[in-house]
C-alpha cells in the first residue's frame, strides 16, 4: 500500500529510548510487582485453593442464621404515579456545564438521575453533548457540595446559619445601600438565560445603585468586536458547516474548544461519511499547538500564534491578486515572504490556494478564540473576498445577552471597593478570586467590603473570603430557560428535589426583591411561567392555552419559533483600518488554552474528568508547558523537567512536555488547574497558569509574546496513557504497518481502487468447530474517518457502568479502569506529526483468547455473540488479561471508591449516582466493555413484552449514544439489511489483528486523508 508509515505513540518510542524499549519488554510497569518472590507464595495449587474457597463457602453459608442486616426496606405506601420501581424515567431538560446549552434528556431510576445523554429533537445538539455534560452527573452527588448556608472567614462569626437570618440580614444591608448611594456589585458569568437576565433587570430596578460585572474565562469577544467592526452587530452568525468544502482553521479548536463544539463536531464528521458520499470534505489547520482539530487535518502548518496576522494578510494578498479584485488592505505583504520567513510547506500552501478559489462561496476561514481582534478582521475580509458569507444562515443568529465588562470597569470596581463605595458585593455563581488577573487585587478589595455573598454549589476560591456562603442548587434541580441562538429556546426542568438544603440562585435574588419571608419553594417556578405566559406565549401564536403550551414544552425541551433575523452581511471596510503593521518578538510566545474537560476550573473536583486523558498527550490529572523537541533540546529540557515562565512581571513554574508537532519558541498552557479550594479530588491538581492573565486579557487574545523561559532544578512527574497496552514490538518489527492495527489511505487511492485495503488477504484456520449464530449476533463498527478521538464516548462509558477513578498514581501504574481507550498514534516525524485516533474496547472475539484460559469460566460466550464477564465467578487470575492480544481487560487492584483520597467516593451521596442496571465491581475482580449488556436485556425484554422480535436497531451502547460525530454504530450483524452489516462489508472494513485468528466483532473503517498522492510518501 502506498501509504504505509510507521507510527509511533510518543517521542521515546520514535527516538527508540532505552526505557521505551524496556517499557514494552516489561509485562509490568515498574512498582507493581514490588514485593513477589516465588519463596513467599503457599504450597497449596490454585486448583486445591479453588476447591477449599469452595467448600468453605459452603459451611459458611450452611451455618449462617441471617444475614447482614442492610437497613429496614420501607415500601412504597403509595407508588407515585411516574415512577415504576426498575423502570427508567427520561426528562427533557438543558445542560448548563459550558456556554452551548445543549439540550439533554437525563435518565432517572427511582427519582434519582443517574445518566445524561442529547435530546435528539433539539435541533442545535440533535442527541448529543460534551464530556463536561456527560459527566455532570457526578458534581450532582459530589459529597462537597455545600449542604446548607454557611458563615464565610469575612464574618468572624461560626455556628449554624438559617436561610431566614441570612435573609434578614442581607435585605436590610441591600436597602441600606440604596439610600447611602454606595454601589451595590453582582459579579456574574455570562448569561444565556433570557428569564435571569429579567431576574437581574428588576434586581436593578428594586435597588438602582446596583452594577454588573460580567466576565468568562474563556470567551469569543475578540470575535464579536471584529464582527461588530466589520458588520455593525455583536450576533455572530451560524455557519454552515456542513455546507463547507473545504475549512481552514486558523488556531481554532472548532472539533475541541472554540464555539459550538457538539454541532460543529457533528457537522464536520457527516461530511466524511464515506458510507454517503465519497465526496470528503478537506480540513486545513494552521496552528502553533497540537490541538484536537489540527490532529484531524488533512493539512497541517506549524505556526506560531504571533504570525497569524502575517500569514492572513499574505493570503488576502495572494488570492486578490488571482481574482483580480484591489486590495483594500492599508498594507500588501507577499505570501512568498511569509513562506521564507517561518519556513512553511510551499507545496501545501499552493494547495490551500487552489482549493480556497476552487471552492469560493463554498469553504471558510475560522479564526481561533484566542486570537487577536485583528486576525478576526482580517479573516472577515478573507472570507468577504471568496464569498464565504453565503455559508451564514440567513434566519439564524447566535444571540448574546450580555456583554463583557472591560478591565477598565474591574480596576474601577476594585478601586471603589478599597475606598468604601461599595457595600455589597454578591458572586453570582462566579469565582472572580480564582479567575480575573491578579493585577486587578480583587482579593484585596473584598476585605474592604463590609459583605461579600458568595452564591455557589461548593466552596471556592472567592466563597472562602466571604460573609456569607450561600448553596445555590445544582442544574438538575433547577428550573430555566436558555437562548443561544434566534428562534430556538431551549427548557430546563429539576428531575430531583433538592438534595440539600438549597436554593436555585434565581429564587435567592427574587426573595430580596420581594422582602423578607417571601421566599417558598415555587417562586423561580412561578415567575418563569409568569414570564412566558405574559411575555412569549401571546407572540408564538399558538393554538392551545398556556397550560397545554407549556407542559407540551417541557416534554420537548426546546421551543422553535420562527423569529426575522435581521442579517445584512454588508462589509465595512473602514474596520481594516485597524489592522496595525506587525511588529517584531523575540524570545518566546506563550498561549493560555481551554482545557478540553475541567473548563475554567468548574470541574476540577470531578474525578471522572480529571481522568479522561488529554486527547493529543494523553496525559491526566494536570496541565503543562507543552513545547515543541526542538525548543525543548535547545534550552536542555526533558519530559517532566521544571521551566519558569515570566511575562513582565508575572511568573509561574511549570513541568515540561515534548509535543510533537510544536511550534518552535512557544509554550502553550492549559487554564482551569491549580485550585487551592476545590474539593479533596480538585484542590492542588496541576499549576494555576491564571496567574500569567493581564488585566487585557479577560477580553483580549490570550497569546503573550516576548516571554522568558528558565530552566529549574527537579522534575515534577507527568502521568501519561499514551505508553500504556503497547503491544511487544522486540517479536514483531514495524508491529504497526504489519499487524495492520492502524490502517489509512488517501481519497485519492481509494477511488482508484476501492479494494486496496484487502489487496493482502491472511489465510486463516480453525482447530475447533466454528460456532453458528442463527439469532441475533451482536456487533460494533467504528469510522476512523468520523472519530476525532474526543475522549466523548469514554465519558459516556464511565456513567453508564459505574467506572471507578483511580487517581494519577494508579494511572501511572497503568491501572486506569476506563472500559473504551483512545488510542493515539503518530505517524511521520516529530515536526510534523500526522495523527490517527482508534477507540479501541473489547472487541467481542468469537475465538476469544481469553474464554479458555479462564480457570473458573468467568468469561465465557453468549449465544448472541458476547464476550461475557460474571464478576462474582472471578477470582482474579490475570489470566485472561494476559492472554487477550487488544490489552482491554481492566482489573480492580484496589477497592478504588475507599482507595482514593481516604474513601471519598464512598461517601454519601455518591451511591445514589450508581447505575443500578450494573454490577458495582469489587477488588479482585477482572472487568471490560460488556457492549451495554444491561441494554441488550432491556431492550429484549420490552420486545417479549410488545410481542415483536428483538432487532439490532432496538440497542444503542452508551458510547454509541454519547459520540457527537457519530462514528459509533451498534447492532445485529446477522441482518443483511441493518447498518452494521453494510458497515461489515464495506471494502474499507477491517477487524484488528485479524491474523491472529480471534475473529473479533468489532469492525474499523479505515481513515483517508484528503490529500494530493504525491504528499503521502
Amino acid at each position: 500500500m502506498a501509504y504505509d508509515k510507521k507510527y509511533w505513540k510518543s517521542l521515546s518510542e520514535y527516538q527508540d529510548e532505552k526505557t521505551s524499549r524496556q517499557m514494552k519488554e516489561k509485562e509490568f510497569i515498574d512498582g507493581v510487582t514490588e514485593g513477589f518472590g516465588l519463596t513467599n507464595l503457599s504450597p497449596i495449587s490454585r486448583k486445591k485453593f479453588l476447591a477449599l474457597i469452595s467448600a468453605s463457602t459452603a459451611f459458611a453459608m450452611a451455618g449462617c442464621s441471617n444475614y447482614k442486616d442492610r437497613g429496614e426496606i420501607v415500601p412504597y405506601s403509595k407508588k407515585p404515579e411516574d415512577v415504576t420501581p426498575g423502570v427508567a424515567n427520561f426528562y427533557a431538560s438543558t445542560c448548563n456545564s459550558c456556554s452551548q446549552s445543549c439540550g439533554i434528556l437525563i435518565k432517572t431510576r427511582e427519582g434519582r438521575p443517574i445518566k445524561v445523554d442529547g435530546n435528539p429533537d433539539h435541533p442545535i445538539n440533535q442527541g448529543k453533548i460534551c464530556a463536561k455534560g456527560q459527566a455532570n452527573v457526578l458534581n450532582l452527588y459530589d459529597p462537597y457540595r455545600l449542604r446548607a448556608p454557611q458563615y464565610g472567614t469575612a464574618s468572624g462569626r461560626m455556628g449554624e446559619l438559617i436561610w431566614q437570618n441570612a435573609d434578614a440580614e442581607v435585605i436590610p444591608k441591600l436597602e441600606e445601600s440604596v439610600k447611602t448611594g454606595k454601589e451595590i456589585s453582582i459579579i456574574t458569568h455570562s448569561i444565556h438565560s433570557p428569564t435571569t437576565k429579567k431576574v437581574l433587570d428588576d434586581f436593578t430596578a428594586k435597588f438602582p445603585v446596583t452594577k454588573i460585572y460580567t466576565y468568562d474565562l474563556f470567551n469569543d469577544e475578540n470575535r464579536k468586536r471584529a464582527w461588530n467592526k466589520c458588520y455593525g452587530t455583536n450576533n455572530l452568525p451560524v455557519i454552515e458547516w456542513e455546507k463547507a468544502k473545504v475549512i481552514l482553521a486558523l488556531e481554532a479548536d472548532f472539533l475541541g474548544t472554540d464555539g459550538m463544539t457538539v454541532e460543529q463536531t457533528r457537522k464536520f464528521a457527516d461530511g466524511r461519511d464515506i458510507m454517503k458520499s465519497k465526496e470528503f470534505r478537506k480540513l486545513y489547520c494552521v496552528e502553533g499547538t497540537m490541538s484536537l482539530t489540527g490532529a484531524n487535518a488533512d493539512y497541517r502548518l506549524r505556526l506560531r500564534p504571533g504570525a497569524q496576522l502575517e500569514f492572513v494578510l499574505g493570503l488576502i494578498n495572494e488570492i486578490s491578486n488571482k481574482l483580480g479584485v484591489i486590495n483594500a488592505l492599508p498594507q500588501s505583504v507577499s505570501l512568498k515572504s511569509i513562506l521564507n520567513k517561518y519556513s512553511l510547506d510551499e507545496n501545501i500552501i499552493n494547495h490551500l490556494i487552489d482549493d480556497l478559489l476552487k471552492n469560493r462561496s463554498q469553504s471558510i476561514i475560522y479564526a481561533g478564540n484566542i486570537l487577536s481582534e485583528e486576525i478576526h478582521v482580517a479573516v472577515n475580509y478573507l472570507n468577504e473576498i471568496l464569498g464565504n458569507t453565503k455559508l451564514y444562515q440567513s434566519n439564524r443568529m447566535l444571540t448574546s445577552l450580555t456583554t463583557l465588562t472591560e478591565p477598565k470597569g474591574f480596576e474601577e470596581l476594585v478601586g471603589k471597593m478599597k475606598s468604601g463605595d461599595v457595600s455589597v458585593v454578591i458572586h453570582f455563581d462566579s469565582n472572580p478570586v480564582y479567575h480575573l488577573p491578579k493585577d486587578f487585587g480583587y482579593e484585596q478589595g473584598m476585605k474592604s467590603i463590609p459583605l461579600t455573598l458568595s452564591l455557589v454549589e461548593s466552596y471556592n476560591e472567592t466563597s472562602g473570603l466571604s460573609t456569607f456562603v450561600l448553596p445555590i442548587n445544582h442544574a438538575f434541580e433547577s428550573w430555566g430557560d436558555f437562548q443561544v441562538r434566534t428562534g430556538i429556546y431551549s427548557l430546563q426542568q429539576p428531575v430531583i428535589a433538592p438534595l440539600y438544603n438549597t436554593r436555585q440562585k434565581e429564587a435567592i435574588l427574587l426573595t430580596w426583591i420581594n422582602g423578607k419571608d417571601s421566599y417558598k419553594d415555587t417562586i423561580y417556578h412561578e415567575y418563569l411561567m409568569n414570564r412566558w405566559q405574559k411575555e412569549l406565549f401571546p407572540s408564538l401564536d399558538r393554538r392551545v392555552d398556556f397550560k397545554s403550551f407549556w407542559y407540551s414544552s417541557l416534554h420537548d425541551g426546546v421551543v422553535k419559533y420562527d423569529e426575522t433575523a435581521k442579517n445584512d452581511y454588508s462589509f465595512n471596510k473602514g474596520s481594516l483600518t485597524s489592522i496595525a503593521p506587525t511588529q517584531s518578538t523575540s524570545g518566546f510566545s506563550v498561549a493560555l488554552t481551554e482545557n478540553y474537560f475541567i473548563g475554567d476550573g468548574r470541574f476540577a473536583n470531578n474525578g471522572w474528568l480529571q481522568e479522561l486523558p488529554h486527547p493529543v498527550s494523553k496525559i491526566v490529572w494536570d496541565n503543562y508547558a507543552a513545547i515543541s523537541p526542538k525548543s525543548a533540546e535547545e534550552l536542555n529540557l526533558e519530559n517532566n523537567d521544571l521551566i519558569e515562565i515570566i511575562l513582565a512581571d508575572r511568573k509561574i513554574v511549570l513541568p515540561v512536555f515534548l509535543q510533537p508537532g510544536q511550534a518552535n519558541d512557544f509554550i502553550s498552557v492549559a487554564l482551569g488547574y491549580g485550585r487551592s479550594n476545590a474539593g479533596p479530588i480538585g484542590t492542588d491538581v496541576g499549576v494555576n497558569a491564571n496567574l500569567l492573565l493581564s488585566k487585557e486579557s479577560i477580553i483580549a487574545s490570550r497569546v503573550f509574546q516576548n516571554a522568558v523561559v528558565k530552566k529549574l532544578e527537579g522534575k515534577r512527574e507527568l502521568v501519561s496513557t499514551q505508553e500504556h497496552h503497547s503491544l511487544d514490538d522486540e517479536f514483531v518489527k514495524d508491529l504497526h504497518i504489519k499487524r495492520k492495527i492502524i490502517q489509512e489511505g488517501t481519497l485519492e487511492e481509494y477511488e482508484k481502487n476501492p479494494n486496496f485495503l484487502h489487496e493482502e488477504k491472511h489465510e486463516l484456520f480453525n482447530i475447533a468447530k466454528t460456532v453458528e449464530y442463527n439469532g441475533v449476533k451482536w456487533a460494533m463498527a467504528i469510522d476512523l474517518n468520523k472519530c476525532t478521538g474526543c475522549n466523548v464516548c469514554v465519558a459516556g462509558c464511565n456513567v453508564e457502568n459505574n467506572i471507578p477513578v483511580v487517581g494519577k498514581e494508579q494511572v501511572g501504574k497503568g491501572r486506569e479502569m476506563q472500559w473504551i481507550r483512545i488510542d493515539r498514534y503518530y505517524s511521520g516525524t516529530n515536526e510534523n506529526p500526522s495523527l490517527s485516533h482508534q477507540p479501541m474496547l473489547c472487541q467481542h472475539c468469537d475465538n476469544a483468547p481469553c474464554e479458555n484460559v479462564c480457570p473458573v469460566v468467568a468469561t465465557n460466550h453468549s449465544p448472541d455473540g458476547l464476550n461475557q464477564m460474571v464478576y462474582n465467578r472471578c477470582v482474579g487470575t490475570k489470566y485472561c488479561s494476559n492472554n487477550c492480544p487488544y490489552k482491554v481487560r481492566r482489573f480492580n487492584f484496589f477497592n478504588w471508591r475507599d482507595n482514593l483520597a481516604d474513601g471519598y467516593y464512598e461517601g454519601e451521596p455518591i451511591s445514589l449516582l450508581h447505575n443500578p442496571e450494573v454490577t458495582v465491581r469489587s477488588r479482585g475482580v477482572m472487568e471490560k466493555c460488556t457492549f451495554c449488556l444491561q441494554r441488550i436485556m432491556e431492550a429484549r425484554q420490552h420486545a417479549t413484552e410488545q410481542g415483536k422480535v428483538l432487532v439490532g436497531t432496538d440497542v444503542r451502547t452508551a458510547c454509541e449514544e454519547a459520540c457527537p460525530a457519530s462514528a459509533i454504530i451498534f447492532g445485529d450483524m446477522n441482518d443483511p439489511n441493518s447498518e452494521i452489516s453494510k458497515y461489515r462489508k464495506h471494502e474499507l472494513g477491517y477487524r484488528v489483528l485479524e491474523e491472529v485468528n480471534a475473529k473479533p466483532n468489532v469492525t474499523y473503517l479505515a481513515r483517508l486523508r484528503n490529500v494530493n498522492e504525491e504528499k503521502t510518501a
